[in-house]
This record gives structure tokens, sequence and C-alpha cells, in this order.
């Protein structure tokens, strides 16, 4: 497949390594650090050697030693090259595919992120912190050890060669160069190793003495086994038997060979089933819509709850691998990665490597490192994953690619669904966005022509589910003050209790109350620091604010009046569960929110209980209503539907049409009919009453002119600038400055007003919002911001 060649006209061939000459070269190096534009890179002269594009350096900056990363092409011209610093050190080979780099200036210059702070965040986490200075002997007769030129001793082997090794020391004999700094980046832990032992002889004798050692032997067998593995038999730990090991090897009994083991954060899993063999119809047209996309090109994979879209991207990513391609498979939550990468491991085997923030550290080197080498062809990855230095990359695939966890929250800020775009673009690969709620700018993408799309409309198990939409002003004026309808607690009865026919619970809130008032002076407990109210919490026993992460004891008077009649207000998933337990205690209930995936692989533990059917009910938050493919599940709940209906964002009937619609696509994939109830207090609302429907297309008919109306995205483009200050008055004086700055023709520009989260970490925060026609005039506006100004381009929310 012809790729195209993307990476600018004035730049070195990507892959090239930089010889530099005796006096050193000029290279073009981008710093982790903050920087006046964000495509700011700075010269500096490479010692002589070798170095390629992607190498990660070590460079003064400042007063300071500071990363950074070698750039294809050639520097800025400087006035006075004698000014021109070293680079200090060449730290590692390339950690970052020729893509990669460019990608990186792409995503810099659009979300107007510093080059080096992005290239930072395609990196495994943590890299400064494991740089390791030693020190190469230049003139050992100067120290007056017996060692030899070019030989590398840490501190502690200089000490060993009886030095007197003081900061001052060392800094005199670096002066005087007898020593130099030799840097190194170090493996964040040592792999673990297995001591892998093999039977020698065969026969019934038996050693002499040592029972651990017969004990050994017996559970080795006849064939060969790891030290771990044997120790689990035995239910000893590893290391009390490496001893007799050694002393059987000794002895002639055993062969031992160190090998080592990869940290594999899959090896525990069991591969799921291969994509089937035999297709419907329309899975075959869309594969083969998939394989017969253009290079670069993008297509939609829409397609109804059940339809089939996992096996189509199956069988698209075996394809790719069989044609010698890598491919890329993100999902936008953690919680997904298990369901995903149980089917890509069966399909595609030791291929496939995993990323996400759930990994250890040690864990996200070995993938990373893996993948780099090009043994991972496939990966599987929540948003960051989208960086990957997948080799000979064929195929982008954005699972659920309507959700809003594709944006990042933090800079660089940017939307994944466009850094795969134009990954796409710069590496030929085919991307598929699959997903059956498009969100409007896809769907207008398709129907502009600028994307194909490829639809499933049919489900390949089960049937539609019967929705039932209930007012809950209804269940009130009828007395039932419970957060459970009397429809829905009928049908949470009707479950039998053993795992056979579950339900899923939806409440888009975490914790117990959405908020504590005081009923005498109608004030509710707020955040000290954010000034948003606090959020009770039951396994806790506390109020949370859900910002900023402080918490507070419950308390037994009003902070403001004194008042003792204090009263919990709203529900949460904690009160949700708690209500489901004390109605129906037969039931066994587990809650899914980002509370009960703090701990490691917890997301794991919970998903695994509900598949295997040791849970009934699943009450969570909207991670539980993505993708989860569970034929048992029987019965969808939405217990408030209006939570996100009624925020003042110009997503918000958007973001909870696909919210109802995602969950209700959770019943009914199985063999036994599904039934879907949605409580609401706005039933008659048009995103309510598209997704009772199942309507997508619906929907979007809808919604389109009223974003047109408005000059929202898809028909403008949106940047959300936000000015954070200790001082109030000083904040908002800047915000006001910062608004006039990018003013302009055809910039419309609403605010500054105080954020949605009014104070965050001890500052007060004002936001400015940018409309403006198309993504050029945009650019020009975001520009022209001031610094210390943060910038969020395609904001995922107004609030």
């Amino acid at each position: 497949m012809s790729r195209p060649a993307r990476f600018g006209s004035n730049h070195a061939s990507p892959g090239a390594r930089l010889r530099t000459d005796p006096g050193g070269a000029l290279v073009r190096v981008a710093v982790d650090a903050q920087v006046d534009r964000p495509e700011r890179t700075f010269t500096y002269r490479m010692p002589a050697g070798e170095a390629a594009p992607g190498s990660l350096l070590l460079v003064r900056y400042g007063a300071r030693l500071a990363l950074g990363y070698l750039l294809p092409g050639d520097p800025d011209p400087v006035e006075d090259a004698a000014e021109i610093a070293d680079v200090e050190a060449v730290i590692s080979d390339p950690l970052l595919t020729p893509d990669l780099l460019a990608l990186a200036e792409a995503v810099a210059v659009r979300y107007r992120a510093p080059i080096g702070l992005t290239l930072a965040s395609m990196l495994p986490p943590g890299l400064e912190s494991r740089l390791e200075r030693r020190w190469e002997v230049v003139d050992p007769d100067a120290l007056g050890i017996a060692a030899q030129a070019g030989e590398i001793l840490t501190e502690l082997q200089l000490r060993r060669h009886g030095l007197s090794v003081t900061p001052r020391w060392i800094e005199a004999r670096r002066r005087g160069g007898a020593i130099r700094a030799a840097w190194r980046l170090r493996p964040p832990t040592s792999g673990p190793r297995s001591v892998l032992i093999v039977r020698r002889r065969s026969g019934e004798g038996r050693p002499v003495r040592g029972t651990v050692q017969n004990a050994l032997l017996d559970a080795l067998g006849a064939g060969e086994s790891t030290l771990p593995e044997l120790a689990g038999r035995l239910g000893r730990p590893p290391g009390s038997l490496r001893a007799a090991a050694r002393s059987l090897a000794a002895a002639g009994w055993v062969d031992l060979e160190e090998v080592d083991d990869r940290r594999d954060p899959l090896g525990h899993r069991e591969p799921g089933a291969a994509p089937a063999e035999h297709m419907a119809h329309e899975q075959a047209t869309a594969l083969a819509a998939i394989r017969s996309l253009p290079p670069g090109a993008e297509l939609l994979l829409q397609g109804v709850a059940a339809s089939g879209k996992t096996d189509v991207i199956l069988a698209a990513v075996e394809a790719t691998v069989a044609s010698g391609e890598g491919a890329l498979v993100l999902v936008p939550e953690v919680a997904l990665i298990p369901q995903v990468a149980d089917r890509l491991r069966g399909t595609v085997g030791s291929a496939l490597s995993v990323l996400h923030s759930g990994l250890s550290v040690g864990e996200r080197h070995d993938e990373w490192q893996r993948i780099l080498a090009g043994a991972g062809h496939v990966v599987v990855g929540t948003r960051s994953a989208v960086f990957a230095p997948v080799r000979s990359l064929g195929l982008v695939v954005l699972d659920e690619a309507h959700e809003p966890g594709y944006k990042s929250d933090r800079a660089p800020r940017y939307d994944t669904r466009w850094v795969a775009r134009e990954r796409a673009a710069l590496t030929g690969a085919r991307l598929v966005l699959a997903t059956a709620t498009p969100d409007l700018v896809m769907a207008y993408r398709v129907r502009t022509g600028v994307a194909q799309r490829a639809q499933l409309a049919d489900r390949r198990v089960g049937a539609r589910p019967t929705v039932t939409v209930v007012d809950m002003r209804a269940e009130l004026a009828d007395g039932n003050r419970s957060v459970l309808s009397a429809t829905l607690a009928e049908a949470l009865a009707a479950l039998p209790g053993d795992g056979s026919r579950q339900a899923i619970l939806l409440i888009n809130r975490r914790g117990a109350s959405t908020f504590v008032l005081c009923r005498d002076c109608g004030e509710p407990l707020r955040c000290r620091e954010c000034q948003l109210p606090l959020v009770h919490h039951l396994a806790t026993a506390e109020l949370r604010c859900h910002h900023d992460g402080r918490t507070a004891p419950l308390p037994s008077r009003c902070p403001i009046c004194g008042s003792r009649r204090i009263r919990y207000f709203g529900a949460g998933t904690q009160r949700v569960e708690a209500e489901v337990r004390s109605q129906l205690p037969r039931l066994r209930v587990a809650r899914l929110d980002s509370d009960a995936l703090s701990g490691r692989r917890r997301f794991e533990t919970i998903y695994d209980d509900f598949v295997a059917g040791r849970t009934d009910v699943l009450v969570g938050t909207q991670v539980a209503a993505k993708g989860l493919d569970l034929p048992s599940v029987v019965l969808a709940g939405v217990v408030a539907a209006d939570v996100t209906l009624h925020l003042p964002d110009y997503l918000a009937a958007e973001r909870t049409f696909q919210l109802l619609a995602q969950v209700a696509g959770r019943a009914g994939r199985g063999p036994m009919p599904g039934r879907v109830v949605i409580q609401t207090y706005a039933p008659q609302h048009s995103a309510i009453q598209a997704a009772a429907r199942l309507d997508a297309d619906g929907f979007i008919d809808e919604e389109l002119p009223r974003r047109q109306a408005f000059g929202y995205p898809p028909f403008g483009a949106l940047a959300r600038l936000l000015v954070a200050d200790a001082d109030r008055r000083r904040g908002e004086s800047r915000a006001n400055a910062a608004a006039e700055a990018v003013s302009g023709p055809d910039v419309e520009v609403l605010g500054p007003v105080p954020a949605w989260v009014p104070r965050r970490a001890g500052r007060w925060r004002w936001q400015i919002v940018i409309r403006t026609p198309d993504e050029g005039t945009r650019a020009d506006a975001v520009a022209r911001a001031p610094a210390g100004v943060g910038i969020d381009v395609d904001p995922g929310s107004l609030l």
C-alpha cells in the first residue's frame, strides 16, 4: 500500500539518522517545558556521533537540565553560533516513530500545547524520574585508580575504589576533565525473572536428604515448570525454593535456566472467541467497505445494538494483520478493555498489546517497548493509545466513537477522533469510527461526503427491547418518593436472583446524594475551595467534592446558621445501590463507577463477576452503558434521565440521547426478550422520545437545524479559554484583557463569566467562549490569547 508523504518539505527524512561532524551539527530539539509558542523548538549542537529523530536527549534549558526530543528537519537560523549549547547526552534510541513526530507537531499547533509537552504525553509516564547519572572515566591517572579510560562507574563504585566522593569532589574532577557525566534511562523496575526448572534424569531415585528438594521434584513431575508455578503448587514463597533448586541442579537432577518473564497485563485472562466465520450480508458488506477504503480514508460503522459491529471490527483487524500491517483499537473507558481485549486476543493471539492508565508503570514500559520493537502488531487501549508506536499502521478503530471520553481534559487537550484522522492521513491507515449513536459532527461528515458509512440495521441476536418511559411526576403525585418507580421496581422483582437474568441500572451521578441542604437557611453545604455542592458518600460516611477531591465529615449542624435541620437530596449510584439492596435483598448488587474502579484491576473483578452471573444487578454511571455485550441482561433501567438533559451546554440533548440509547442497547442481546425503563420528569423532550424509539438518524435530523441556527459545530468552530488566578479581581481583569485580545472579525466572544467550577485549588476561574464560522478564523483568534491563559480547542463541554 502506498503511503502519502506528509512530513513537510523543509524536513529531513524522518527515519534518517543525523550524522554529526566532529565539531557537532546543529539540530532541532523540542524541550519538555512551557514555551512562548506551541510550535517553538530550539537549536542545540549535537556532539560527534549518531542520533536519530525521536531520540530522547538531555539538554541545558536555562539554569536546569531538561528532557528534549530530537526532531527531523533543519533548525531555525541563529545569529551567534557560539552561544548555542551542546546536547548534554543522548539518553535513548528513538522512542517515537516518524509519523508520531509529525503528528506531535500537528497536535501542538491545533491544540495550542507546547510540542515538548505533547511529545511527553505520547510516551509512558515517569521518564524524567528514571534518568540516571553515572560517570565515564576519561583520565584514570588523574583519579588515581586502576580503571580503563571509557569505563562507566556509579558514585558507589567510585567510593569502592577508595575515593572520597562528594559533590564538590565530583565537580572538581569533572571540570578538570578526569570524568564526564554519562546518562541513561533506567527501566522503571527490573523485569521479573523466573527460574525454569527442567528434569534432567529419570528414574525412581531421590536425593538422600532434603525434604524440600524431594517435594520440589515431586511437584515438578516429568516436565518443566517455572519456580513461581512450583511454589504455588507447594504453597510456599518462590524465594524459599531457590536454594533447593540450585542444590538439585548441582547434584545433576535438574537444569536451571534464567528466562525473562514479560509483565503481560492480559496474562491472567483467557482469550475470547474469534470472529464468527459466517457473517450476515450486512456485516460482509461493511467489512468489504472497510477493506476497500483508500489510504487515509474514514468510515462510520453505524450499527444498532447486537448487530455484530464487534465481529466486523475483529475481522478487519485479522485481515490487516494478515496483510503485514498493524492495527489500533481504541475504547473510551478502561472498564471496556477486558471485553474487547479478550476477543482480540482470541483473534490475533500474542500479537496483541494493551495500553491504558490502569496498568502499572512497569507494564506500560514493557508494552511500549514491545510495540516499538514490532512484536505488538495490534494495540488495544484507551485515549492515549492513539499514540502507540505501531509499525506499518494499516487500521485505526475507535469503538463507541461518540463518547466524550475521547476528549482529553488536560494539556494537550486533544480530541482523539481528530488525532486519529490526522494519524491515518500521515500513515495511510484506514480509519473506522464504530457506534450506534454517532455525534452530529460525525454524522455531518458522512452527509457531506467527507466520510463513508456502512450500516448494520438488523440485530444478529435477540430482538429489539421494549422501551417504557415513566413520568416521575406522576410517581411523585402517587406518593412514591423512592428513586425507583413502581414499574422499575416490579421489573427488578421479576429477576430470579440466580444470575441467569440480569439488570443494569444507570444513574449518572456518583455518591448517595446530589447535595446536602440546610432547611432553615436554604444553603447547600459547599466545598470551601471551589464552592460547588458537596456530595454524600455512604461507603466512607463523608462529604466529597467531585471536582477537587476534598472531603469533609458529615455535619450535625449547618456551618452557616447552626441549624440541625439538614437534609440529603437527590440520588447517586450509592443511593440507588442501597435502595435496591433494601427493597430486594435477595438480589446480588454491584456498583460500577469511578469510586468503585479506584483499585488496581477492580474493573476486571466487577466485570468478570457480572459476566459469570455472580451479580444480578449492576448499578453504574455512564461506564455501565458503554459497549457491554452480555446476553443475560434482560433489563436496563435509567434511574434519572434528566441528569444531563438540562445542563447549560449545547451538547446536553445529544449527550442525553446517546446515553439513553446506549444503555437501552444493553438489554435483550440474547435469546431472552429485553426491557428498558426510562425514568424522567420530561417525557416529551425530543431526546427522550428519540431514545425511546432508538432512532439515531431521527434525532440527528431534529438537532442539526438547531445547531445551524446558533452556529454550533458542525456549522462553526469553538474554543474555550480559561483564566485562573488566586486574586479574584486580578483574575477578572486578566479575563477581560484576554477577551479583548482574541476579538476580531467573525469572532464571537462570549464572556468572560465565572466558570462552572468558579474556584479550584485556591484559584478563581473565568471562562471565555470563542465561536467562529471556521477553524482558520478560530486558529487566528486563539493565537492572540495572552500567555498564561488555558486554551481548549473543540471543547467537549462548555461547563
